[in-house]
């Protein structure tokens, strides 16, 4: 098999265990028997780990980590979230009332999002969450007009467009100017130099989210260096720096990405320079990313020729990210290959009706992989689930967590009464 050194991407948490995959003590085997297929499958104590280490990354200064909803709303692992103290970014109605149906206080909890509409921004000020990043000078006006309504100060920051380009996929840069997302400092400076009007919208910091899947640190200190000098600038003294999130994990054993410890040493240095009271941090990606698996079954081996395909049960209604943004997912066969068992490439495809409906391309599989075997594609914690659909009538699949030797299903497969229960 092409793949080796997994534990770059499992850390342990997934791993053979006398020919079969395990997530913890459970066998993959045994979850696809008992839950059938395609399924999310989670590590519990993975999760934890990452938790725990984001927190001790960033220990070193007053730190409000507050977990990106929008990676992984499930409400089961919102919970664990919560449990570990952790904060809660929402970008939606939606996500703000699964926070605090999953138990945020509201004191941790950030709305960002380029586009809040008056209710979701009337609804978030009067629970009294923690702060608003603001897209925009009408948002403020909202801000302003409901703080008042609700008698309360509501803290603000101004998220900043630097302009600083990133080495990722275009789709997840949104600090550069031609996207959507934030203020240029021109703006922001007359935003800032009028900002006596508002009695009640309070504008503390600055929200600086550069995009996803960082992997290494010099964006960041880029991005705090330009405030700086905006600061120096305008003679602004920000009380709040949000850095948003975006901090890269492995999806490859090929994947370099710096070790988050690095990250907190190198941004915890420059936000004690600046004098900063509070670093606000979004990790998604980071905490569960690598977290789960997608568990597939092969439905038909099809051979044309040179090329080989493996049609499975999963397909892009569910992980949307290949077809999406052409994303890498190690995908690996829940029987582990011998040594001497010859390998092939194959793509592995869905059943959606699109010629973009791919799980993988040119994936090194075993030669002798046959009709019911089953697969996993890895790095499915973030973004897969939360961007899943119905496309094609297809039901999504259930999620299910495990914690050493037991599981749990933290989301019910649906079934097809759940897709028409709207018209029934």
């Amino acid at each position: 098999m092409e793949e080796k050194n997994l534990g770059v991407i499992f850390e342990g948490f997934f791993s053979y265990r006398k020919g079969s995959l395990h997530v913890e003590d459970t066998g993959m085997q045994e979850l696809a028997m008992a839950h059938d297929t395609p399924s999310y499958i989670y590590s519990r104590n993975y999760l934890l780990s990452q938790v725990s280490r984001i927190k001790s990354a960033f220990e070193q200064v007053d730190t409000m980590i507050c977990y990106s909803v929008k990676a992984n709303s499930n409400l089961e692992l919102l919970k664990i979230m919560r449990k570990e103290e952790l904060g809660a970014d929402v970008v939606s109605g939606g996500e703000l009332r699964g926070a605090l149906i999953a138990g945020f206080p509201p004191g941790k909890i950030v709305f960002a999002g380029v586009g809040k509409k008056d209710e979701e921004i009337e609804f978030g000020v009067s629970r009294d969450i923690y702060c608003f990043n603001v897209e925009n000078e009408e948002e403020l006006s909202s801000l302003e007009k409901y703080g008042r309504k609700y008698g309360r100060k509501v803290i603000c920051n101004l998220r900043l467009n630097l302009d600083i380009d990133l080495d990722t996929h275009h789709y997840v840069k949104t600090s550069r100017k031609e996207t959507k997302f934030g203020i240029d400092t021109v703006k922001a400076e007359e935003i800032i130099g009028h900002s006596g009007r508002y009695k009640y919208a309070s504008i503390e910091g600055f929200h600086l989210h550069l995009g996803s899947q960082i992997k290494e640190v010099e964006p960041y200190l880029k991005a705090m260096e330009k405030v700086e000098e905006f600061n120096r600038k305008i003679k602004f003294n920000p009380r709040i720096i949000d850095l948003g999130g975006g901090f890269g994990i492995p999806y490859s054993v090929r994947d370099k990405v710096i070790d988050i410890s690095d990250f907190g040493k190198s941004i915890s240095s420059i936000v004690k320079s600046m004098g900063i009271e509070k670093l606000i941090l979004e990790p998604g990606r980071f905490i569960v990313g690598n977290t789960a698996v997608l568990l597939t079954r092969v439905l038909y081996v099809k051979r044309r020729g040179e090329k080989t395909f493996l049609i499975v049960d999963a397909a892009m209604n569910d992980l949307i990210r290949p077809a999406l943004y052409g994303s890498h997912h190690t995908i690996l066969p829940v029987a582990e290959p011998s040594a001497a068992t010859p390998s092939i490439k194959a793509d592995v495809v869905g059943p959606v009706c699109e010629t973009g409906d791919y799980l993988g391309k040119d994936i090194s599989v075993p030669a002798d992989i046959k009709k019911g075997d089953l697969l996993v594609a890895a790095n499915a914690g973030a973004y897969s689930f939360s961007m899943s659909s119905n496309y094609n009538s297809r039901p999504r699949p259930c999620e299910i967590l495990v914690d050493g030797k037991d599981s749990e299903i933290i989301r019910k497969r649906e079934t097809y009464e759940d897709l028409w229960k709207a018209k029934i």
